[in-house]
Parts: structure tokens; sequence; C-alpha cells
């Protein structure tokens, strides 16, 4: 067969199903990467520890075609196409779908009454603001502007800001290492 040279596209969009939870997630991955790398990349799509995964090969329409489970060979060398289908196993024995059944989830919930005191216009500005407490005296209040209270802080502990700055979190605390004797 000389003079032939076959050329495939270097990446592949697969659908990603598992046993550790119930959607599916279509990626592209390199068919240069061996197994074991592509095992890695999975572990942020499923949620399952590399060394802890088996997969399964499906064609587009589904059908079973084989295990993918030689970590050392190349994606590529497997008869992965667009639209197939990997399977991720968890043979971990922790258990599947833990994360499935939200009614098992301990939720909070806002009264009515309480939602109504935190929500509504400032009269400060037009607009939606989102009250801020601090954890250090950077702001500009405590949580009253113009004589009208919305929240309590300590003075220079509360800021209104809009809400597409805001990311809500536990952050640790940070170390400018100003408390390191000279």
């Amino acid at each position: 067969m000389d003079g032939v040279t076959v050329i495939t596209n270097p990446t592949v969009s697969v659908r990603v199903t598992s046993t550790a939870n119930s959607f599916e997630a279509l990626r592209r991955f390199n068919r240069g990467i061996t197994i074991a790398e592509f095992k890695c990349k999975l572990e942020l799509v499923v949620g399952i520890q590399a060394s802890c995964m088996d997969l399964q090969l499906f064609s587009s329409t589904d059908a079973f075609l084989q295990k993918l489970d030689d970590n050392e060979a190349l994606m590529g060398s497997y008869p992965v196409d667009d639209n197939c289908r990997i399977h991720v196993i968890d043979k971990s024995g922790s258990g599947s779908g833990g994360f499935e059944d939200l009614s098992a989830v301990e939720k909070f919930q806002l009264p009515d009454e309480a939602y109504d005191k935190r929500s509504g216009n400032t009269e400060f500005k037009p607009g939606y603001w989102v009250g801020v407490k601090y954890d250090e005296p950077l702001g500009k209040h405590d949580g009253s502007v113009n004589g009208k209270q919305y929240f309590q802080c300590q003075p220079k502990y509360g800021a209104f800001v809009k809400p597409q700055f805001v990311t809500v979190g536990d952050f640790p605390e940070e170390d400018f290492g100003l408390n390191d004797e000279m």
C-alpha cells in the first residue's frame, strides 16, 4: 500500500457518561494522548479518580465496541470517532449517585418576611445593590447610607456593590506578612 496516506482529525468529540452520575457530557480530546492521560482529563468531567476507572467505548449508535484498557496506548489507536460514547465505570466501590439525590441535601430557606427585609430598592442610588459586610475595615460605612440603616456592621466594615462584582464563599484569611518582625 505504497502511496496511501491516511489523514484523520487530531481531535475527536465524544460523549462521556459514567456510573457516578446521570448526565452526559460532550467533550473534545486529542487522539495523541495515552489512555492514562485521558483518564486524568476525565476525572474533572465525571468526578472519579483515574486509578478507579474502567472505560468502555460505544459507537455513535450506542453499540458496545470494546474496553479501553491499555493505559499506555494512544487514544487514536482505538476506533474512537466523533459522537462515540465513552462510559466510565467507577470501580472504587464508593457507591454511585451520592450527589444525585437532592432530597437528602439540607437546604437553607429564608422566610418571606426576612427576604422582604433584605430586598428592595435603595434610596441612595437606583438599581440593584448588594450589602457587603467585610472581615477587615475596608468598607465605607456601618450598613447605613444617608441616615438609613440597611444592615448592621462595625463602622468601615460595610459597603454596597453591584451584584456582578460579588463572589460568595468562605475564603481563608490572607497573610500579607505584616506581623513578621523586621
